[in-house]
């Protein structure tokens, strides 16, 4: 949720009331992920990419336009299933383009299940029940907002008495195909997901997956998509088109979609380019073997854990793998609200000669301006308990085009994943602030290879990124950057309007720290 947006559903929701509850679930069926998912064409493309010694297969997907076109490739392969799970599916052209496949898909015999959490589906009813009407294909709402469906602000007003539990969202982000092959990171799906927005588009990386831990990403949309957080599209919106009427009016719809254009690689990143062709080829080529596991946060944490079950979320899994390393933890992650505990955990770890370099957003790269606030409270002491910090450039990313190629848009940092002792890697849709701790349901995957840590290391792009260091006088913030004519110093926040100052300094304070 986009902070200034919080903020002033936080005022609303104190000036005034609201009466629509969520009406009881009525009884759904439940379905699973297919068993039989070895003699799928899938299941043969991958087939020897995987080892034999039951370890999983995985493919970094730091390209945009790669991401997508696997996504697409995975829906125009499936034979049985498609998964699909995310915090946000706009209707823009990427997200048509998406919806396109998979309807095509559900034409062919493929069921498909898409779950969505509702707070940014405002308005998005009629096109979802259009394709909920139609054969092989479901959609769910996870924690869903009874009234004033059309209305961003207003589903709030209208839900002000159960604030506690909308306020609570499914960050999860998941595609599966066939139990066989699964995409997961940061990704959602929009269009500033995939190098296709005007004014600024997002950093990110995504993993391909195949072997053991695709069948525990299904086990985990499973729970999800079976669990009494989520409802039938239907038993929300109200809307149960006739299915002929909703495909002539899909096909109206979705004929002129089409994805993202395929980007030129730079050398440094040919390699990451060929996936999508190696799975319409039915071969994929080579996959880095690794031992991993999948978690998720249980779909009940919309209603608050017991302290046994907090124990086990994604964040508290992350804690512990970054309190595991020896020598070196490697941090990204686009929203970093360590907290005062946070802050001490460095300090043991500068004691005990850890290095933790975290990579985030500047104040001019974030997509988050109040979000920053949070971490711009506590970044002084990270700095001087020994944290090495880098913040992205909004323009040196557009500039070098190493992250992406940005158009005339500028670069804001989304990626998700944390590197420790160069041996583990986590990945998924989990931030390292209050809200991914507390509120938000988050997802996962924890992977032990050195090859993929080192590939995740390759990828950060130093000459996109501000180095801060601490003035002579202790107390001040530096941001170093290096250019054709040598190093460059700014003493102030660079690349940050006065109105983005401004707004920080007013209502910044105003908002708690666990919702930000």
């Amino acid at each position: 949720m986009h902070t200034v947006l919080r903020l002033m559903l936080l005022l609303a929701i104190l000036s005034l009331g609201g009466c629509a509850a969520l009406p009881p679930r009525p009884p759904v069926p439940s379905s699973f992920a297919i068993p039989d998912f070895n003699s799928t064409p899938l299941a043969a493309a991958t087939a020897a990419a995987l080892p034999a010694d039951g370890r999983s297969g995985f493919r970094l997907m730091p390209v945009a336009s790669v991401s997508f076109a696997t996504r697409i490739r995975l829906a125009q392969q499936a034979k049985q299933t498609l998964d699909v799970q995310y915090y946000v599916f706009q209707h823009d052209d990427t997200g048509l383009a998406l919806l396109k496949a998979l309807r095509d898909a559900a034409r062919r015999g493929v069921r498909v299940r898409i779950l969505i959490d509702d707070l940014y589906a405002a308005g998005q009813d009629t096109v979802w029940s259009q394709l909920a009407a139609l054969p092989n294909m479901e959609v769910r709402l996870f924690n869903p907002f009874p009234a004033a469906r059309s209305s961003f602000l207003l589903r709030f007003v209208a839900a002000a008495s159960d604030f506690d539990r909308v306020n609570h969202r499914m960050h999860n982000k998941l595609f599966i195909a066939d139990n066989v092959a699964a995409v997961f990171g940061g990704r959602n799906i929009a269009d500033e997901y995939f190098m296709r927005a005007g004014a600024s588009n997002f950093v990110d990386i995504d993993a391909f997956a195949a072997g053991p831990v695709v069948r525990q990403l299904s086990g985990l949309f499973d729970t999800y998509w079976n669990s009494p957080q989520v409802y039938p599209l239907a038993d929300i919106s109200g809307q149960r088109p006739d299915p002929q009427a909703a495909d002539a009016a899909l096909e109206t719809l979705l004929a002129p979609a089409a994805g993202p254009p395929y980007d030129h690689l730079p050398p440094e990143l040919a390699a990451y380019g060929t996936l999508p062709q190696e799975l319409a080829d039915g071969h994929v080529q080579q996959l880095t073997a690794a031992h991993a596991e999948a978690y998720a946060d249980p779909p009940a944490k919309v209603s608050g854990l017991s302290a046994e079950q907090a124990k086990t979320t994604v964040t508290q899994r992350v804690l512990v793998m970054l309190n595991s390393a020896r020598q070196q933890a490697l941090i990204v992650s686009p929203y970093f609200i360590p907290g005062d505990s946070g802050v001490a955990m460095m300090r043991q770890a500068k004691e005990h000669d850890v290095q933790i370099i975290l990579t985030t957003n500047s104040l001019g790269s974030t997509d988050e301006p109040l979000a920053q606030y949070g971490y711009l409270h506590y970044r002084k002491e990270m700095l001087k308990a020994g944290v090495e910090i880098h913040e992205l450039s909004p323009t040196l990313s557009r500039v070098r085009r190493r992250l992406g190629p940005f158009g005339s848009s500028q670069g804001s940092l989304h990626a998700k994943t944390a590197v420790v002792d160069n041996k583990k890697v986590y990945m998924g849709s989990m931030n390292l602030d209050a809200r991914s701790a507390s509120k938000n349901t988050e997802i996962g995957v924890f992977i032990d290879s050195p090859e993929l840590c080192a590939q995740i290391e390759g990828l950060m792009d130093r000459g996109s990124l501000y180095r801060l260091r601490l003035a002579a006088n202790g107390e001040d913030i530096e941001w170093l950057v290096r250019n054709e004519d040598g190093e460059v110093v700014h003493t102030e926040e660079p690349e940050v309007n006065w109105w983005r100052r401004l707004k920080i300094q007013l209502l910044g304070p105003l908002v708690p720290e666990g919702e930000l």
